[in-house]
């Protein structure tokens, strides 16, 4: 009895060591899903608490969110057996904390493609360690390797180009058919995106965020196994910013 008791004692040491969060390891994920954000939308929602880094109005053009890893597959956590079903790992590994040293060549690039307009957490460093600590260590990639792989996806897929040349452009009146926002990407990109919308202060609904699935590489667009829930109508907003 004994016996038994230190041995299932090392097993929950085990477990919990890893963190509650860390159900399954980084490298059963099936693909990357890249989460861009027009910042119009995150604005007009959120007026009192949209604040531009160092008081200066970022360029009108999607910013990125993440890069989150992503199961094929949503499934039940390992710690109990009635545990919240998860679809994504996180917090792979708590003693690997951004050191900003290792992307200080990163840092401007990252400021215009991946900053926060929030007004509580106004800190892009943050931000970025926040992605990294729950996202980023179970990518498989190191530090520098993770933000450039999401700097270098925005880049080659520019959303607000690829949407512009498909007659989809900002505006504080026009209204859009969410079908031709997503038949743009994937022909842009061969790859389908799902959309995320929330509301203006009008009531409207509008183009939030934009997420594609991506290789585990981070670099190329493919079939996402597992499509998110849009919760969009057949029109929407594309907010001026």
């Amino acid at each position: 009895m004994k016996l038994l008791y230190w041995y299932l004692a090392a097993v929950l040491d085990i477990v919990f060591s890893c963190g509650l969060h860390n159900h399954t390891a980084s490298d059963t994920f099936s693909s990357v899903v890249a989460s861009l954000q027009w910042p119009g939308s995150y604005c007009d929602t959120r007026a009192d608490r949209c604040c531009y880094p160092g008081n200066q109005k970022p360029a009108a053009d999607f910013t990125i969110h993440g890069l989150w890893p992503n199961y094929a597959d949503c499934r039940r956590g390992l710690v109990t057996p009635d545990a919240t079903t998860r679809c994504w790992p996180d917090y792979c590994n708590a003693t690997d904390p951004l050191n900003t040293s290792l992307i200080k060549d990163l840092e401007g690039d990252l400021l215009r493609n991946w900053g926060t307009l929030s007004c509580r957490h106004r800190n892009a460093t943050a931000f970025w360690s926040h992605e990294w600590r729950r996202h980023g260590t179970c990518s498989g990639m190191d530090q520098h390797a993770y933000f450039r792989a999401a700097l270098d996806f925005k880049a080659r897929f520019n959303l607000t180009h690829i949407l512009a040349d498909a007659g989809v452009a900002p505006s504080t009146n026009q209204t859009y058919l969410l079908s031709s926002i997503e038949d743009a990407v994937t022909k842009a990109t061969g790859s389908a995106p799902s959309v995320e919308c929330n509301r203006n202060g009008r009531d409207e609904m509008q183009l939030y965020q934009v997420f594609q699935c991506v290789g585990r590489d981070g670099k190329s667009p493919v079939h996402c196994p597992r499509r998110l829930e849009s919760r969009c109508p057949d029109k929407v907003k594309f907010p001026a910013f």
